[in-house]
């Protein structure tokens, strides 16, 4: 399965036609579709990516989408924010927003309003996704490469805890523009392609599922 990760789009996406040369299988959005809820077009041409070139796209809101932004892609069908969607055997857990900031964005959390959401969304099926899932977030996890600023990592405490009691194959995250990275925390890779790239991934899917390479692309 080929797996293809952008995030913080803040509107911009007519890049994106360069993901499908890749052909992926599944598209995962880490957030920030739009900035602030403007430029809303965005969120038309997922839908044309969706319904008319046939990519099963999966995305979370960040702490810049708003309301409006959540219900329009709730609309298209394509909001993973506090659900786990199962495709060709890999579980796709969703967690939008973001820890805290000191700017008092739209779509913030506490710490343990995070931790809490994964933890209902994954309570039916705990058992099974250990190991074999994929998290989805716009917040990166604390002190790894994916949150670094010029002189301070800010990533999500939680993100990381889910990290270290869950290990997920891979995290698909975001929010920190400057952190493009791909990382390692355990066993789980860290991914954080930034505004300026995407990341593509093919996954093996057998009784272990194993990841067969990364890249970061540049648009």
């Amino acid at each position: 399965m080929r797996i293809v990760g952008i995030t913080d789009l803040h509107g911009r996406y007519r890049h994106l036609n360069k993901v499908l040369l890749y052909k992926p299988d599944v598209l995962v959005i880490s957030g920030d579709i739009t900035h602030f809820g403007r430029d809303l077009k965005v969120i038309d041409y997922l839908k044309y990516l969706q319904e008319k070139e046939g990519v099963k796209i999966l995305a979370v809101p960040g702490n810049c989408d708003t309301l409006e932004v959540i219900d329009k892609i709730n609309e298209i069908g394509i909001n993973l924010d506090g659900r786990c969607v199962n495709v060709e055997n890999i579980y796709y857990v969703g967690i939008g927003g973001s820890n805290r900031t000191p700017f008092n964005t739209p779509n913030e959390y506490s710490e343990e309003e995070l931790y809490f959401r994964f933890i209902n969304t994954v309570k039916n099926i705990e058992k099974d996704i250990k190991g074999r899932f994929i998290l989805v977030s716009h917040a990166p996890p604390v002190n790894t490469m994916a949150d670094r600023t010029v002189d301070s990592n800010v990533g999500s405490t939680s993100i990381r805890k889910i990290i270290e009691e869950y290990s997920p194959v891979l995290v698909a995250c975001g929010h920190i523009h400057e952190s493009r990275c791909i990382d390692k925390l355990g066993s789980t890779y860290i991914i954080n392609p930034s505004p300026r790239s995407f990341f593509v991934s093919d996954i093996h899917i057998g009784d272990k599922i194993t990841v067969k390479s990364i890249e970061l692309v540049d648009f």
